[in-house]
């Protein structure tokens, strides 16, 4: 299979090695270390020394983002997949369409030595992911000529930048496959992980990620008004949550967003508070309702 890995790296000195001994030899990586300065860079060259097949690279600019695209730069093979420096490699799926933009499969998150495979379902349409995040850096093999000509990762994007990148792909994939057979990697989720970071502590990157959200859609789908009903009514969930999270500075940052971009009418507001409230009381699944009156609304799933 003609497929690189590429893997960011940040202060991950105790994790790289164990996510590096898990992929099996055939299968190129390549390393970008994006600033380190626990010892990173050093154990990773000594790493790849040990390793054929193995580059590393360094990029300066911050960001999972950036270091991702200098990987993808450097990448010659027909496939490029990208997962984190904390991770396990479980497997890559025997085979699958060689001619789709984007091959989609699960992820297992592993806490402590229990692992669980996430819910997984195919996300038909671009509204559906905005509002469950089904798509995340791990679940996403690209063709590299696809992943190029639609720009690659968004460097501006320092937080949710897999997000982001999964509703552009689906907004200008001709062709997705998804895979549901079984889980193909594992998540560690342990102290040091961004994975269950509060939202309202990175309330200036999210609302970032938001606009360029928005801007994607405006772009490239236009006319796709499920997609900017899923986005009005995920800022309001996102508000919720972070009033759940006792922070109503950062809910009003998300209100000033809405206000900013958003042109609906009052029934449409109402329905988003009624998100917020639910969102706010720790009430899971939230965003099944919010899918559920888009799809009524635009006839559409």
């Amino acid at each position: 299979m003609d497929i690189t890995i590429v893997i960011p790296v940040f202060n991950r000195k105790d994790y790289i090695e164990q996510t590096l001994r898990s992929i099996p030899a055939e299968y190129p990586v390549i390393l970008v270390d994006n600033g380190s300065s626990d010892g990173s860079l050093e154990l990773i060259t000594r790493l790849a020394r040990q390793r054929a097949g193995t580059t590393v690279t360094v990029e300066h600019t911050p960001g999972a983002a950036a270091a991702r695209n200098k990987g993808l730069s450097l990448c010659r093979s027909r496939w490029v997949y990208f997962f984190d420096s904390d991770d396990i490699f479980t497997a890559l799926p025997a085979t699958w369409d060689d001619t789709a933009d984007m091959v989609c499969i699960p992820t297992r998150q592993q806490i402590g030595g229990k692992p669980r495979t996430r819910a997984y379902s195919p996300v038909k349409t671009p509204h559906t992911h905005i509002l469950n995040s089904m798509l995340n850096t791990p679940s996403m093999i690209f063709s590299t000529a696809f992943l190029r000509q639609i720009g690659g990762w968004d460097s501006r994007c320092l937080i949710w930048d897999d997000w982001e990148l999964g509703l552009r792909a689906l907004l200008m994939a001709s062709h997705v496959e998804w895979l549901t057979s079984k889980a193909y990697h594992t998540i560690l989720i342990h102290p040091d992980s961004l994975t269950g970071n509060s939202l309202s502590s990175r309330i200036d990157q999210l609302t970032d990620t938001l606009a360029i959200a928005f801007d994607d859609i405006q772009r490239i789908q236009p006319q796709n008004m499920a997609a900017f009903a899923a986005l009005f009514f995920r800022c309001y969930i996102m508000s919720g949550q972070m009033l759940h999270e006792g922070r109503p500075d950062a809910s009003r940052r998300v209100h000033e967003f809405i206000s900013s971009r958003f042109s609906v009418n009052r029934q449409s507001h109402q329905m988003g508070r009624l998100l917020e409230w639910a969102a706010s009381r720790g009430i899971r699944g939230t965003w099944r309702l919010a899918l559920w009156i888009v799809n009524a609304r635009y006839k559409t799933n």
